[in-house]
């Protein structure tokens, strides 16, 4: 029972089998393909999801940087600030930019503000402890000095162990000088602050990390712990100068001595920095330990860099259970068509094939009267109709077999007998045959048959006898034509030779006429070149003196021109003069609205955060006042200029004129040598034309010699030409001649 089922010895378990494995692969596939596309999505939201998160928390830091630049800047430009600047030794002056430091360190919420000359020394602050301090090394100072908004890296102050942020701002005096900046001081708590409202924002787990360029991290809420730790080791040159210069206090050697192992941030900051990209993605392992995707993006205003960080099994559980699903519903499904597809197959295949079986056997041992019995319409139907056909035509066939088998031992007896007496007459005539290609064609083929092999016997006897008449016509004509192809071969090899001599001669008299015919050629085109160019210098003196009256003609309008050019400068310098009086006009207009702008940012300051907007406005007037006194200066400057150059254009304009009357009188002169130098030139000319005609006539005439001899050179070619092909074919003629006398002498005809 159990070998029935056998895959190694039944079809239908074979069958069913492979259906149920491809249905199984199908759905397997199905379940895995539908598992990575699920896992493919999950990643992309995952994704999208921290990357949107990052957004948000760069754009929380932003502006709070923004708002700290923002804030030193104003500062810069508070009247009282910059009247501190201007006066720093008068004590009423430092009084009020102390009041006003203090109103804005309280406004803005800055631990510290500090006003800074242009040397960088500390002269005013909120902390008095920072008076007198030395900040020109300081790179957001530098920066400031040259008129830029700064901030410092995250780095302490001398003589603390904390960590701040330094804002800077140039503030600019009444002439557009520096005379001094505004430095506030921020800790890093309200940045860990911002940081800290992305935890757990993405799932559960996730928070934000900010880290500078060398991945040491400024700002990890999550992890305070790993604070200032570099995110992989760092460089020992970079190491050591941020352990000299106290970067993150006295514990700097300690704390960048704990970095961590994670070498994709490192990576993932210099990738932006080289192919300048948004953004960057990455997995790794978290701080927590746990598997996760971050996303890396760089901050606009600081040289940071935001990092958001997800576990990602939160995003693959999901997937997980979708798959587990999918891989029951798999298993059921796979159950069930294993049981439908073995009924299946037990009761539509296996049965009808086991009666095929059966009965093919009994055929096979010789009963043809069994026969299928099976009233269906399926290919088991079918099958069965075409076995009980095939086994019908194979009970006929066997009976016409066995008849045909008698029939073809008789067949057989006969032709035995048939082929011996072929085989006889073939040999007979194989041998005439053989000595008739031997050239024997006195004999003849005796014929003892009336069948076929008597008609092709008495056939070769006509073609033997047809043979010894052409090969007696073939012997005379090959002797006349062997004596005929002699005597042509002679006459033309004469004719060769002495169109030869003809065709040298004629080379040689082309040689000489062609030398000739050069020297004449020559001696024309000499003269034709020496007419040429007494005809060309004709003209060049008529063009001479015509340019010579235009120069004339033009001298006198360049005197006139610059006659009113100096008319025109005179006139420019006058108006340059009003235009020197109108700027005078509004560089006092300028210096009001400074004034102005200046009572106004007072007025500002004293109203404080009502007059904060006002205070804006009234700057944006300042400086649009400052810019109208620059492009007076610079007018002034270029009018100066331009009176300059005026004067100096008289004076060339006056020279100018003395110049072009002796260019005049020089003109003259020239014109009336011109004159006489073109009349001795056409008489020459006249001379020269003359001789290149002469020369052309006699390059003419040797020209028509020269065809004619070319002619007759052509000609005798021609006749040469002929008289060698004639040569060649009167040789090919005796060859050929010669050639048929040696085939025909084979033939023996008698």
């Amino acid at each position: 029972m159990l070998n029935a089922f056998s895959p190694t010895r039944s079809l239908s378990v074979r069958m069913a089998l492979f259906t149920i494995m491809t249905a199984l692969i199908a759905m397997l596939a199905l379940t895995l393909m539908t598992n990575r596309v699920a896992t493919e999505n999950a990643i992309a939201s995952a994704r999208h999801q921290i990357d949107t998160q990052t957004l948000n928390g760069i754009e929380r830091v932003e502006m709070y940087l923004q708002d700290r630049r923002s804030g030193v800047a104003l500062t810069a430009q508070l009247p009282l600030v910059r009247l501190m600047l201007s006066n720093q030794e008068d004590p009423e002056a430092r009084a009020r930019g102390q009041s006003v430091i203090n109103a804005v360190q309280s406004t803005f919420n800055y631990e510290t503000i500090s006003l800074l000359n242009t040397a960088g020394q500390v002269v005013l602050s909120t902390n008095p402890a920072l008076i007198g301090a030395d900040r020109s090394q300081r790179p957001e100072v530098i920066s400031a000095q040259r008129g830029a908004l700064g901030m410092s890296d995250v780095t302490t102050d001398p003589n603390e162990d904390r960590v701040y942020l330094h804002f800077t701002a140039p503030s600019y005096g009444s002439s557009n000088q520096l005379i001094g900046i505004v430095d506030g001081r921020v800790p890093l708590d309200e940045i860990h602050r911002l940081v800290a409202m992305d935890a757990n924002r993405s799932g559960k787990g996730s928070y934000s990390v900010i880290v500078d360029r060398y991945g040491i991290r400024l700002s990890i809420p999550n992890y305070p712990h790993l604070l200032f730790h570099p995110s992989a080791p760092l460089d020992p040159a970079v190491a050591q100068g941020m352990i000299s210069a106290r970067r993150f206090g006295n514990n700097t050697a300690t704390l960048l001595q704990q970095a961590t192992t994670m070498p994709e941030i490192v990576e993932g900051i210099n990738l932006l920095d080289q192919r300048a990209e948004e953004r960057h993605f990455f997995s790794g392992t978290l701080n927590s330990g746990e598997e996760g995707e971050s996303v890396i993006r760089k901050l606009r205003s600081a040289d940071w860099y935001y990092i958001h960080r997800v576990p990602i099994e939160q995003f693959y559980s999901v997937v997980r259970e979708q798959t587990n699903y999918a891989l029951l519903i798999t298993a059921v499904a796979a159950s069930v068509a294993v049981a439908v597809t073995l009924w299946f197959v037990q009761n539509s295949l296996r049965r009808p094939l086991l009666h095929l079986v059966e009965t093919a056997s009994a055929i096979a041992g010789g009963d043809l009267s069994k026969r299928l019995k099976m009233q269906r319409r399926d290919e088991v139907g079918v099958l069965a109709s075409s076995f009980n056909a095939m086994a019908d035509a194979l009970e006929a066939r066997i009976t016409e077999a066995q008849a045909a088998q008698a029939e073809a031992q008789r067949l057989q007896r006969i032709e035995a007998e048939g082929r011996a007496a072929l085989e006889r007459s073939v040999a007979e005539y194989l041998t005439f045959v053989q000595r008739v290609a031997n050239g024997d064609l006195s004999q003849t083929l005796r014929i003892d048959r009336d069948d076929v092999l008597g008609q092709l016997g008495e056939g070769l006897n006509r073609m033997v006898e047809s043979l010894r008449a052409m090969g007696r016509q073939s012997q005379e004509a090959a002797n006349a034509i062997a004596a005929a192809a002699a005597q042509i071969l002679a006459t033309t090899t004469q004719q060769a030779s002495a169109a030869n001599e003809q065709s040298a001669a004629v080379a040689q008299t082309m040689a000489a006429l062609d030398e000739v015919r050069a020297i004449a050629r020559q001696t024309a085109d000499q003269a034709d070149h020496v007419a040429r160019d007494a005809q060309a210098a004709l003209n060049v003196a008529q063009q001479g003196i015509a340019v010579v009256e235009e120069t004339v003609q033009s001298m006198s309008d360049i005197r006139q021109r610059v006659e009113g050019i100096a008319q025109t400068i005179l006139s420019l310098a006058s108006q340059a003069q009003m235009i020197n009086t109108i700027t005078g006009t509004v560089s006092e207009l300028a210096d009001q609205s400074n004034l102005l702008a200046l009572n106004a940012a007072i007025e500002a300051a004293r109203a404080g955060e009502q007059g904060r907007s006002f205070s804006v406005v009234a700057q944006q007037v300042r400086d649009l006042a400052e810019r109208s006194k620059q492009a007076t200066v610079q007018v002034r400057s270029i009018l100066g200029d331009i009176q300059k150059s005026t004067n100096a254009a008289v004076a060339v304009t006056e020279e100018g004129a003395k110049r072009v009357d002796a260019g005049h009188r020089l003109v003259s002169q020239a014109g009336d040598v011109i004159h006489r130098i073109a009349s001795e030139v056409e008489n020459g000319a006249q001379i020269n034309v003359q001789m290149a005609a002469s020369a052309r006539q006699a390059t003419a005439g040797l020209d028509q010699i020269g065809q004619a001899l070319i002619s007759i050179q052509k000609a005798a070619s021609e006749t040469l030409t002929s008289t060698r092909q004639a040569e060649r074919a009167a040789q090919d003629l005796n060859a050929l001649a010669q050639s048929l006398q040696r085939m025909v002498a084979v033939y023996r005809l008698a």
